[in-house]
């Protein structure tokens, strides 16, 4: 019997990594790569300029 608490999936720690990248390359494609920036202790910070 499988428990619901215990998850079946190893969850990639680099998912965001690579989400983000993905995301930052379509922005360039618009040229609004400017849009997302990472900040240092932060994260990743959308722009609105």
């Amino acid at each position: 019997m499988q428990r619901l608490w215990e998850p079946d999936l190893v969850v990639d720690t680099n998912t965001l990594t690579v989400n983000m990248t993905r995301l930052r390359r379509k922005l360039a494609d618009l040229g609004a790569e400017h849009l997302i920036v990472t900040k240092k202790g932060v994260g990743y910070l959308a722009e609105d300029t």
